[in-house]
């Protein structure tokens, strides 16, 4: 961890409410840049504005100071402006958090309520400046279950008709948010990894999500 990254996890005890609030959220969020609604912009802060301003060309400023007495280190997109930042920003393979006021400003009493809307990665934007239409933009998740069943499927097959007894199953789903298309299938056996390795070279999934559990290379 950055000696940046430390201290912006070290603030909480002097920031603003409002700093608070975005610490809280980006300590649940560490893996995306938190891209933090106030007012008519998105603004990051800390690590995040270094590396945004880096890979967007934006201009590095501050915020106040940190209980050490230096800059918060800050940047910012215009709101309406920003998926096209989003875009910019997972094509070059970073996960981006949206935090979005989540009431009216107006009727608000003392810190507006903020939570993250949603999360874009390479497996989730349907930006059409990012999509190609004849190639599918699948995101891959993947499941291993271990432990004695009984199951319907042969080795490294799909389901048949055939019952046996295996201690792993391998879990794959495939989701094209662009287009809504879904499917699942289950692989048996030890010849599941390799069944699981030839779905990945023919579909080629922008993004697959794997249990920490999941070793196909054993």
């Amino acid at each position: 961890v950055s000696p940046k990254a430390k201290n912006a996890n070290s603030q909480i005890g002097g920031a603003t409410p409002a700093m608070r609030q975005y610490l809280d959220i980006k300590r649940q969020n560490p893996d995306s840049i938190l891209f933090f609604r106030m007012g008519d912009f998105y603004e990051m802060f800390f690590e995040d504005a270094l590396t945004a301003s880096r890979a967007l060309d934006l201009t590095l400023t501050s915020r106040a100071k940190d209980n050490e007495g230096g800059p918060i280190p800050m940047c910012g997109v215009p709101h309406h402006a920003a998926d096209t930042y989003v875009t910019r920003l997972v094509k070059k393979g970073f996960r981006v958090a949206i935090c979005d006021q989540v009431e009216d400003a107006k009727s608000a009493k003392g810190l507006i309520r903020r939570e993250v809307v949603r999360v874009v990665s390479s497996g989730t934007l349907t930006s059409t400046d990012y999509l190609d239409a004849r190639t599918p933009a699948f995101l891959m998740a993947l499941f291993i279950s271990q432990g004695s069943r009984s199951t319907r499927s042969k080795p490294a097959t799909r389901q048949s008709a055939t019952t046996r007894h295996d201690p792993t199953c391998f879990g794959v789903a495939l989701l094209d948010l662009s287009t809504g298309e879904f499917s699942s299938t289950e692989y048996d056996g030890n010849l599941g990894p390799s069944a699981i390795a030839e779905e990945i070279a023919v579909l080629q999934p922008r993004e697959i999500l794997v249990p920490d559990n999941l070793d196909l290379g054993r």
